[in-house]
């Protein structure tokens, strides 16, 4: 299908009529034959549907949009791509159907999704809300729009929809609901969820101190993004650094990760950099540097690979030198 993206935009038309003539009686004669596989209800793969596929690029190409739409509606419901028909609709200036578009098969799931990497803005939820809010303000329905985003960012934490919604709204309200957006996320029962949010607003003070607030809750297992997370707030939230760097070494220590000893090495290094500004901000349910490596010597004092890539001596667990017999 990508070699086709690619070819289809420069074939000159007979050749584009004469190819979608053919897929169309191929579509034909495989559905007939299909016909009784597909009545028993069960799953099996069919080229028809990437054939409808090449003859919707053809009809793109083409500028018909209205036999791009025929193509879709003759595939199954459930495999409507109804997001990209309401985009184009919308492109093409035919807003009312491109709503009714948008909310064919209600609304789209979101996904919480862990990594940063793959964020709320991936989300089908998150598009379909941009999309929505779009076509009702080219309807000139701002406010019902407005609405809607603030729904959806409820939901998703997406940044993208709360920008979206801010710009919808009179000069100065838009200040008062951006920290009202900031007390909501807060208080997000998903803490990953939140710390996404607040780093790509950006918010650090608030990512910090949501950091500070569930202290107890960060792990080690989120490896994959808590350690950039740390990085970008050391230098102005040594604390919230300290928390994250201890639960990540916590994680890899506990669990003996040997492959991972040089990034716990690493971790120790920026925790004894920090350890005096991070003190004097730590409260008191939070055990200060000396007390937190005095605990860790105590659990891991024999894991002598990790101490020995964070240069430091391990003692020797011998009271005693081993006196031999003597030789005859």
């Amino acid at each position: 299908m990508p070699v086709a993206e690619r070819i289809v935009p420069h074939l000159p038309p007979d050749a584009l009529a004469s190819w979608d003539t053919d897929l169309a009686a191929r579509i034909a004669d495989r559905d007939a034959a299909e016909a009784g596989r597909r009545a028993a209800g069960r799953w099996f793969y069919s080229m028809t549907g990437q054939w409808r596929d090449l003859r919707q690029m053809i009809a793109a190409a083409g500028g018909n949009l209205d036999r791009l739409i025929a193509i879709e509606m003759e595939k199954p419901e459930k495999d409507w791509r109804t997001l990209d028909i309401a985009a184009r609709l919308l492109d093409a200036g035919r807003v009312e159907e491109a709503l009714d578009w948008v909310r064919r098969g209600g609304l789209s799931v979101h996904f919480s999704l862990r990594d940063f990497d793959d964020g709320a803005e991936r989300s089908p939820a998150v598009r379909q809300a941009d999309l929505e809010a779009r076509i009702l303000c080219a309807l000139g329905r701002k406010t019902d729009a407005a609405v809607l985003l603030w729904q959806r960012f409820t939901e998703t934490l997406s940044p993208e929809l709360l920008r979206a919604h801010l710009k919808l709204l009179p000069d100065f309200d838009d200040m008062e609901a951006e920290e009202k957006a900031m007390a909501f996320v807060l208080q997000q029962p998903e803490a990953m969820a939140a710390l996404d949010f607040f780093m790509s607003w950006p918010r650090h003070d608030l990512a910090a101190r949501l950091i500070v607030e569930r202290h107890a809750g960060w792990a080690g297992r989120d490896w994959h993004v808590l350690p950039e997370v740390a990085d970008r707030l050391q230098h102005e939230y040594p604390l919230a650094t300290t928390i994250l760097f201890r639960a990540l070494l916590d994680d890899i220590l506990g669990r003996a990760r040997s492959k991972a000893y040089s990034h716990g090495a690493r971790y120790l290094h920026q925790l004894d950099l920090i350890a005096e500004d991070a003190d004097a901000a730590r409260p008191s349910d939070i055990p200060s540097h000396v007390e937190y490596r005095e605990k860790l010597r105590a659990a891991h004092g024999r894991k002598i690979g990790f101490w020995t890539q964070a240069g430091e001596t391990v003692p020797s667990s011998r009271t005693s030198e081993f006196r031999g017999r003597a030789p005859r």
